[in-house]
């Protein structure tokens, strides 16, 4: 499926880049009440989860982790966890159950781009809330929610912003599934699930089972979450926070190109319905 416009240059798909990004922010900003319930969810959710935490620690106070440090943990991974919440996959399983989605690939930008710049928007926009999540966790737990050194702050910076591509690249590898299923509903809870399981985002990785760490090791979930709240904790330091970087850089191309290849792969035989 080729665009009905000739390429745009160099220039004129940076401007639409941004008129894109300025878009989506003004339209996450205009639903304000499913905004507040999204967020007060996600409260109800950390707070069970601590909550849980809270019963373990009572029952067992001996763990390789204090308490405080978990609970720490736990606020920062949600916090993490919120402001990489994307629609992507909504937005792009909704448009081709629609058909829409020939509409998008037949505009003169790359689509996969398109969808970045849209997960852009959506990670500014959750970002600037999650910092509610933080907030919540600094009135309970005061300075333990800063991070252990301006160093690891900086690179936490960093691999915040790596883990963000690297799960907008799940995200774009497992949405391609629906241009053959049509109805990604199943393919997207798998993601959801995989996600939650070795991502860190219920528990550090130091407390799964051999076995459940080593898988985590050899995916990428674990580089969204875990990677950059242990950075910013002080948990992972010097050479080994720089190699997590590395790993985390490598999985962000890797994805990319991967995501790339099973587009072409898949648009192939998409076949737009309704009409």
């Amino acid at each position: 499926m080729r665009p009905l416009q000739p390429p745009l240059t160099f220039t004129q798909n940076l401007e639409s880049y941004r008129s894109l990004l300025v878009r989506c922010l003004k339209g996450s900003f205009s639903y304000k009440s499913t905004t507040i319930n999204n967020l007060l969810t996600t409260l109800v959710a950390y707070a069970i989860t601590i909550m849980i935490w809270h019963q373990v620690y009572q029952q067992n106070p001996n763990h390789v982790i204090p308490s405080t440090q978990m609970y720490v943990y736990l606020l920062l991974a949600g916090a993490v966890n919120y402001a990489m919440s994307l629609g992507m996959e909504f937005r792009i399983g909704q448009r081709i159950r629609t058909g829409l989605i020939a509409t998008d690939l037949l505009k003169p930008i790359d689509f996969q781009m398109a969808q970045a710049i849209q997960s852009i928007s959506d990670g500014l926009f959750n970002g600037a809330l999650s910092f509610v999540v933080f907030s919540l966790g600094f009135f309970l737990f005061g300075t333990q929610m800063l991070p252990s050194s301006p160093s690891a702050f900086l690179l936490f910076l960093v691999s915040f912003v790596l883990g963000f591509t690297v799960i907008y690249g799940i995200g774009f590898v497992f949405v391609q599934g629906a241009f053959y299923t049509y109805s990604g509903y199943g393919i997207f809870a798998a993601r959801n699930a995989l996600q939650f399981t070795f991502s860190g985002f219920s528990a550090p990785l130091d407390y799964y089972p051999p076995l459940l760490r080593t898988i985590t090791d050899y995916l990428p979930f674990r580089h969204t979450i875990y990677t950059p709240v242990a950075i910013y904790m002080g948990w992972v330091t010097g050479p080994a926070a720089y190699l997590l970087l590395l790993q985390q850089l490598g999985w962000t191309v890797g994805l990319f190109l991967v995501g790339k290849f099973l587009m072409g792969r898949a648009l192939k035989q998409l076949e737009v319905q309704g009409g």
